[in-house]
This record gives C-alpha cells, sequence and structure tokens, in this order.
C-alpha cells in the first residue's frame, strides 16, 4: 500500500482528574466540579480524532506503521513521548523518577524511566516549584532525610514564570505548586515514586516510596535553563537523549520544517493560531490544541501570528 502516514494525526486529548487540579482544562460547558490536573494530549493511549486512521490509538498504529510514524531516529515500536497540560490548583506530591537502568532493576524488564521537561506557560504571581534539592547537600544526608520523612528540609524552591523552563532528569526531586499551567514532554513511562504528599486526607491510600526515592534521587538542583535569544524564529529550549524541545515564533509570517522521515514533529500552540500545510491538507491550530507529524510527512509549512512549542526525538 501506499505510505499510510504523510498526513498530519489530530489526536483526542485525555482530561485526568487529580486532586490537585484545577479548571483550566475543562472544556466550555464542561462539570467544573472536576479537578482537571493533566491533559494528555499526544500519547500511546491518545486515539486518532479524524482522517482514515480515525478511532485507533497512536500505539496501535507505531505498531503497524513504526518507521512511518517514530523515523529513523527512533527504535522500538512503542510511541517514546507523553506531552501533557498541567493545571496546578495546590501542590503535586514531592516525587523523583528513576531512570532506565533503575526502572528495570526496581520494577523488572519492560519498564522505562522518566526523564522530563516543563514549559510554563502561565503562572500567578508568587508561584514557586520545588526544582531539585538544595546545594551542598551530600547524597548520604538526603537518602537519611528521605527515609526520616525530612526531605523538605533540603528541597530548592524555585519561583516560576511565564516562559521559565525546566529540565527534570531522572533522579530529580520535583514537585509543581499552585498557579503553575505548564506543558511537560517526557518518557513514556508512569514510574514515580512519592516521597511527600503534604499529608493530605483526600489522598489516602496514594502509598509513599521512600526506599525506592531514596535510591534513585540525587542531590542536584534544577535551575530554570537560560532564556534562547529573544526575537530567534526558531529557539532551542531543551535538548537530551530522549527529546527535543522548541519554541517557534511568528509574528503573522511564514516558518518551514521538515520531518526529513528521521523524527516526527508535535506541534502546540501555545499563543494564538497557527495553520499548517503539510502532506496536502491544511489544519488551523488554536491556543492549546496539538497535531502529530508522522516522520514520513516531510516538509511542512506554518503561517500565522503564534508561538508554539515542537517535540521531537534528537538526531
Amino acid at each position: 500500500m501506499a505510505n499510510p502516514l504523510t498526513s498530519p494525526l489530530p489526536l483526542e486529548s485525555r482530561l485526568v482528574e487529580r486532586v490537585w487540579g484545577g479548571t483550566r482544562l475543562i472544556p466550555a460547558g464542561g462539570d467544573t466540579s472536576k479537578k482537571i490536573g493533566e491533559a494528555w494530549v499526544i500519547g500511546e493511549d491518545n486515539h486518532v480524532s479524524g482522517g482514515p486512521h480515525a478511532g485507533q490509538t497512536l500505539a496501535e498504529l507505531t505498531k503497524r506503521f513504526p518507521a512511518e510514524l517514530l523515523g529513523t531516529r527512533a527504535s522500538g515500536t512503542r510511541f517514546p513521548l507523553l506531552i501533557k497540560l498541567l493545571d496546578c490548583a495546590d501542590w503535586l506530591s514531592v516525587q523523583v523518577h528513576p531512570d532506565d537502568a533503575q526502572a528495570r532493576a526496581l520494577e523488572g524488564e519492560g519498564h522505562l524511566g522518566k526523564t522530563e521537561a516543563w514549559q510554563v506557560l502561565d503562572a500567578d504571581a508568587g508561584a514557586q516549584i520545588i526544582a531539585g534539592i538544595q546545594e551542598g547537600t551530600s547524597r548520604d544526608t538526603l537518602n537519611t532525610a528521605i527515609l526520616a520523612g525530612k526531605v523538605m528540609d533540603h528541597v530548592a524552591y524555585a519561583p516560576v514564570q511565564a516562559g521559565n523552563t525546566f529540565m527534570i532528569h531522572a533522579g530529580t526531586v520535583h514537585a509543581l505548586g499552585p498557579g503553575v499551567f505548564l506543558y511537560e514532554v517526557q518518557q513514556t513511562s508512569d514510574l514515580t515514586y512519592r516521597i511527600y504528599d503534604w499529608d493530605r486526607p483526600a489522598t489516602d491510600g496514594r502509598a509513599l516510596h521512600l526506599e525506592k526515592s531514596a535510591e534513585v534521587s540525587r542531590p542536584w538542583p534544577a535551575p530554570a535553563s537560560p532564556l534562547p535569544p529573544a526575537g530567534d524564529a526558531v529557539q532551542e529550549l531543551i535538548r537530551c537523549d530522549y527529546f527535543v524541545l522548541e519554541r517557534l515564533n511568528s509574528k503573522g509570517g511564514t516558518l518551514t520544517g521538515d520531518t526529513a522521515g528521521q523524527t516526527f514533529h508535535v506541534l502546540t500552540v501555545t499563543v494564538g493560531e497557527a495553520q499548517v500545510e503539510a502532506g496536502g491538507e491544511t489544519q488551523r491550530l488554536g491556543q492549546f490544541e496539538s497535531l502529530l507529524l508522522p516522520a514520513a510527512v516531510g516538509a511542512y509549512q506554518l503561517s500565522g501570528d503564534f508561538q508554539m512549542l515542537r517535540s521531537s526525538l534528537p538526531g
């Protein structure tokens, strides 16, 4: 058959209730009594919302067409990234994620670790997060504090504002705070070890994982990444072994991109509206809408007045 994935893939978001969630992600007319903490916008469990593959999950498509969807930079038949929007009305648990080797050792073969990055889209005045551990803290001190329930004596708080980017490597102790709305790109993994959950009665039953947390945590800080030069049309925010995160800026002009058969591109508009011309199709993306361009799409064009985040695989 002809190449089946030369057109963009729109996917249905999955809204996830969290005890710390807010109302920002609830669609107009939706139930505002729910606490929606996360919108999973691109991930292996999302369903395609239109076109010839409508109704299929990204996991199913990746297994059928790994080369066309993922590109030559990928290995395996599992979609490697999960893209989320997070709306934080309260503190998230203080937590840590293992790396791949630790995940296999602690949880068994087939488990992956989690490295992630955050781009802050909006933040209330005075909003802050926990981003790593205070400088000068030894690993032994950190481990002892975690096991004794005293990790809060050593965490590093960081003020946040829109535009901040944070790289959260596996092993980094972290927590998002109230009033923060952000974009997250991460490895496809659900392994989270909770260290402290603010003694919330509503979360009874959400176990802490102190021994595993002590084993994988590292005493490093995670300061905000330096801001890229202002005015650049394409700004690289993060590059690591698992993903590249870029910010694209257009003031009514046109930008071009090319998956070149090497990697998929995930496009998420954060400000304004963009027109995407790819694979012989034209689609409009509004604020906080996302689109997946399979690796087989090739060259594409973006136009409009917008700011956009683009996630892909590193070369």
